[in-house]
């Protein structure tokens, strides 16, 4: 799939106008204050531009429209839609290579990438069924741990800009459903470039296998995905069952900017796109949750199944896991990460078990 550009700002007619267009009445968006009709300038405005992965995802659409909104327009962005898609597993690593040689100023993709190498302790975010629901996601987005966790991002020409929430990973399993330890045992199941991910499908006794975004899923045993995903790229076509009340990992969504041409803005243009981004995690569980809903609904209407994991299942799951908790925690901050996140999740409920009856 070719990606395609199109600036924020410009014309209603083009496809991303029109996203902002319609988020401009969210519940999200409002959360910002409107730029007041009083002010006037005469500075040309500045244009970033910005790629993701993703296609016209409503997962950073908020923070589009609220850099349009407390800049008073004076701050566009030009996006960059499915940029490397296709491309190979390494898609997110070659869009980050794309940000540090300046062919693009921003990014926005899965904070899984930078758990390989550049920033391992992102990893506390996916650890293994540890946020398990939207609003477990936004609740640590919102933290004050949020603020430290994007400054992991620093450093090799690279800044973070903000953590947004994303969409929530779910097994996949061919023939038989994933649903405990037992059932990954051998199998080669397909996950998306992850040193957190690699570990815990290890650590379940599977293959993982790291695949491109839309690549092919037939030849696996199981895969993890999104629902929006799992919907769009027709992976049910597949034939797998999906696991109705397990969350792996969700995918936080990186923003992240070339470092010289972050610097070349203002100061209060920085923290203007800083804000923006801070904002834009206000309401994101609710907007996900409806789009997985969306999803859901086109999925059971083509015959989608989905079987939920026993108790007695789930507990030996977690059991399973404890190797990557070990792993992770060699590291002091990513451990202080994850007792902080385990902290702010312990009391939120899990999300309810997808099902296609009713």
């Amino acid at each position: 799939m070719r990606s395609r550009r199109t600036t924020v700002g410009a014309a209603l007619g083009s496809a991303v106008g029109l996203i902002l267009f319609a988020v401009g009445c969210s519940d999200t968006a409002s959360a910002v204050k409107p730029a007041s009709s009083a002010h006037t300038s005469t500075a040309k405005p500045v244009v970033l531009s910005l790629a993701t992965p993703m296609g016209a995802s409503d997962e950073f659409r908020a923070f589009l429209q609220n850099v349009r909104t407390l800049s008073h327009d004076e701050i566009r962005i030009s996006a960059e839609f499915n940029a490397h898609h296709e491309e190979g597993p390494d898609f997110e690593e070659q869009l980050l290579i794309d940000v540090q040689s300046g062919r693009v100023d921003l990014a926005a993709l899965g904070s899984r990438v930078f758990d390989i190498r550049r920033a391992p302790a992102l990893g506390a975010l996916t650890a293994p069924l540890l946020i398990n629901s939207f609003d477990a996601e936004e609740k640590v987005l919102r933290a004050p741990v949020a603020e430290r966790m994007i400054r992991e991002v620093d450093g090799g020409g690279l800044t973070g800009v903000g953590l947004l929430p994303g969409s929530l990973r779910r097994p996949f399993g061919a023939g038989t459903p994933l649903l405990g330890p037992e059932d990954y045992k051998g199998r080669t199941i397909g996950i998306q470039e992850s040193k957190v991910a690699d570990s815990t499908l290890r650590a379940l006794g599977a293959k993982p296998e790291w695949f491109g975004a839309g690549s092919p899923v037939a030849d696996f045993d199981g895969f993890e995905h999104q629902l929006v995903s799992v919907n769009g790229s027709r992976y049910d076509e597949a034939g797998m069952i999906g696991t109705a009340n397990v969350v792996l990992w969700p995918r936080p969504i990186v923003l992240v900017a070339n470092s010289k041409a972050f610097e070349r803005l203002s100061e209060d243009q920085r923290r203007l796109m800083r804000d923006a981004a801070r904002q834009a995690v206000h309401g994101a569980g609710a907007d996900l949750r409806e789009q997985e809903h969306s999803a859901l609904e086109s999925l059971c209407a083509r015959g989608q199944k989905f079987t939920a994991a026993t108790p007695a299942q789930l507990t030996a799951l977690r059991r399973a896991v404890q190797p990557v908790y070990d792993q992770l925690s060699r590291d002091r901050r990513t451990k202080e990460y994850l007792d902080i996140i385990t902290a702010l999740v312990r009391d939120v409920p899990a999300e309810p078990p997808l099902s296609c009856k009713g």
